[in-house]
Parts: C-alpha cells; structure tokens; sequence
C-alpha cells in the first residue's frame, strides 16, 4: 500500500517539484524545462522502438529454437513498462524509462526479478516421480477388439 502510495503521490510530487524548479531558475526557464521533457519523451520513445524491436526478434529466434523465450518475455515486459514510464511528463519519471531502454541496467533490473520469482516459487513432490521405482516391471502390450466381443457389449 505504502508503495503504490508513493508511486502515484509522491513521485509525480517530486517530478512536479523538479519541473518548477527548474522552471523557476533565471538561468534555464520554462522553456527549458518543457524542451527537456519533450525532448527526452521523443528519444525515449525512439530507443524504446528499437528495443522492443530487439526483444520482438530474440523472442521470435528463441520460439524457432524450441527454447522458452524467458528472456525476451521479461525485456520486452521491461521495456514496455519504459515505455509507459516515459509518456509520464516529468523529468525523474523520463530518467527511470530511459535507464529501463540500457540492455545493462535492464539485465541487472532481469536479474533482480527473476531471483525474486525464483525465491517465491515453492516446489513440492507429489507422490513417486519417473524413474524412481529401478526394479518396475514394463509390460508392453497391444489388443485387438474382435467383432463378437463387440456385440456381446451390446446385449
């Protein structure tokens, strides 16, 4: 609850704080401040394109592969949360989505989230697996239906 409370509070407080700012100096003025924003939106979205149609190609090589695209799945989930981040005007906002667009910071950011997963994953073992019982007999067998058993089924 505390999270999402900053998230949506606090965080567009800070960016609306820092936009004033830098509005409000003498040097920089509000036209910097408005060029900056939409400055960053238009590289951002740009690099965000690129990425995603990065992660679009590596998932699609991974599917032709026969492997389970993770990876891609969780970059191009990444970079559409950058995305999303980036259309929100403000300038800390604009710094999160494009440090979300570097493939390293993406990869450590992955990295965090699939140790987070794995942490909550609880694997149980239900009852004997395959492969455990060495000494199982196997018996392989076929069967035939005949026609009088059919009909004897009827009556």
């Amino acid at each position: 609850m505390l999270k999402l409370l900053a998230l949506f509070i606090v965080l567009p407080l800070l960016d609306l704080w820092l936009l004033s700012a830098l509005a409000g100096d003498s040097f920089l003025g509000f036209g910097f401040a408005v060029g900056l924003v939409i400055s960053t939106g238009l590289i951002g979205a740009s690099l965000a394109k690129r990425q995603g149609l990065t992660a679009w190609r590596n998932f699609n090589r991974e599917i032709g592969q026969g492997v389970l695209p993770a990876n891609a799945m969780l970059d191009g989930v990444l970079i559409l949360l950058a995305g999303a981040v980036l259309i929100t005007p403000g300038l800390i906002t604009d710094v999160v989505g494009l440090a979300l667009l570097m493939p390293p910071i993406r990869f450590l950011i992955r990295r965090q989230l699939v140790k987070k997963l794995v942490s909550r994953i609880d694997i149980r073992q239900v009852g004997p697996t395959v492969g455990t019982h060495q000494d199982a007999t196997v018996i392989d067998a076929e069967f035939q239906r005949r026609e009088d058993d059919v009909e004897s089924d009827r009556r």
